[in-house]
């Protein structure tokens, strides 16, 4: 069993103290820890203090807006999501997707705001500290070279997030808050390019709600795995029509999720599959994965 690093441990009760510690350098923020503990003993991440926001009980809530909309606290559960007669009446995608992630142990720790900030993901990338350093590391650990890309200049581990493609048709933004104030952040434009930088927040700030507008057209998800538990997606797409064309939005293909749109809802599926360019940070090949990207669109305009 790998060990953790030393590290100091808060959870405090009031917002307001998360946000004093989370100021502090060499602060990493903890929610359900599904993903975040587990890349810690492997190294990726080695903290001075791990600030949990587990005691953070307004995180946790589910409630409507007076738009007609949800704001889902960070700290909701998975399971309470995928569970929650709101979110299955006003966006079913979303509770599918959260039903898709991992198990029912991991759905019942992790939560939605750990989920649309989860790192990026690749073969190379999420592997123990002695694997990564007998290929020289890796470019977004320790390393200089992108193992996926040699020759490029950044980092292509892929962005694996299942909630985010039906978030990002739902229209939901998330509210960040620092000792400064809070400011808000559509899903559209939280990620880069880069799989090192791969969510635009500043340091310090902590995510404490997701924001879901009135819901308008009908959205449809879908998951690409080896295994229907635990796997991370191979693909993920989530599809939505609008009037008689159609938009999608790909992920688990790179570092940035991708929005497609099209006038004709029949060009969806090619439209898509031009747009993806799947590379080497899965063992399947990404050949079919790209493949598999015309399949998915299609299942899930057949499922609107």
């Amino acid at each position: 069993m790998l060990p953790f690093p030393n590290f100091a441990y808060e959870a405090p009760d009031r917002l307001e103290d998360a946000l004093a510690i989370a100021a502090a350098p060499g602060t990493r923020i903890v929610a359900g820890g599904t993903d975040l503990l587990p890349s810690i003993k492997h190294r990726l991440f080695t903290p001075a203090t791990l600030l949990s926001l587990r005691r953070l009980e307004e995180l946790a809530t589910i409630t409507e807006t007076a738009d007609g909309g949800l704001a889902i606290g960070a700290m909701a559960t998975l399971r309470a999501i995928r569970r929650s007669p709101l979110v299955l009446e006003r966006y079913p995608a979303l509770a599918e997707a959260c039903r898709t992630i991992g198990t029912g142990t991991i759905q019942a720790m992790g939560t939605l705001g750990g989920n649309v900030m989860l790192d990026t993901r690749c073969l190379f990338y999420n592997q123990p500290a002695g694997w990564r350093a007998s290929i020289g590391g890796c470019l977004k650990a320790e390393g200089n070279i992108c193992h996926v890309a040699p020759k490029g200049k950044g980092c292509y581990a892929a962005h694996s997030a299942d909630s985010i493609p039906s978030l990002w048709l739902y229209g939901a933004s998330i509210e960040l808050a620092s000792p400064s104030g809070t400011r808000q952040v559509t899903i559209a434009d939280l990620y880069d390019e880069d799989g090192r930088t791969w969510v635009k927040t500043q340091p310090g700030e902590i995510l404490t709600r997701i924001l879901l507008p009135a819901p308008s057209a009908p959205v449809v998800h879908r998951k690409l795995r080896l295994r229907n538990a635990i796997d991370y997606g191979m693909l993920l797409v989530a599809v939505q029509r609008d009037g008689v064309g159609a938009r999608a939005v790909l992920s688990a293909i790179g570092p940035q999720p991708i929005l497609v749109q099209v006038a004709a809802a029949g060009d969806l599926a090619e439209a898509s599959y031009k747009a993806a360019k799947p590379l080497g940070t899965h063992a399947i090949a990404s050949v079919w994965r790209k493949q598999m990207v015309r399949v998915e669109v299609k299942r899930a305009l057949a499922a609107l």
